[in-house]
């Protein structure tokens, strides 16, 4: 192989890690934001958000979380590993998830979901940047 095909193939292998590289961070810091962003009064709603690859995580957990620690890092421990092919799925699956999400908290009445999509471009842009330096 000429040194052309060379520098041509090194530059696709190094483009497709940093966009999975991109990908994987654009996951994973939607997912922190949503979990911070998450109002606490128990941390229960905090706790009850899980990672999934492949098709939406079922579970709950009876634990709490009121920092968001325990809880971003086993997000990070599913995204990381991700390989970016399918899809990766964060949800929460208590019962009264999606009334705070649409207004029934004082601490949080915009929501977790909606409020960090909003901030899905500037996030995207701003990991791109991150991989590419």
């Amino acid at each position: 192989m000429g040194t052309f095909s060379l520098d041509i193939s090194n530059w696709a292998k190094k483009a497709e890690r940093n966009m999975h590289a991109a990908i994987r961070q654009t996951a994973f810091d939607i997912f922190r934001r949503v979990i911070l962003k998450t109002p606490v009064l128990t941390g229960r709603l905090r706790a009850n958000w899980g990672v999934q690859v492949g098709s939406p995580w079922t579970g709950t957990v009876d634990g709490v979380d009121e920092s968001g620690g325990p809880t971003i890092a086993a997000a990070q421990g599913k995204v990381l590993p991700w390989n970016c092919r399918g899809s990766i799925f964060l949800n929460n699956n208590l019962p009264y998830a999606g009334a705070i999400e649409y207004g029934h908290s004082k601490q949080h009445p915009a929501g977790m979901v909606r409020v960090t999509l909003e901030e899905f471009p500037h996030i995207v842009q701003e990991k791109a940047r991150e991989v590419n330096k």
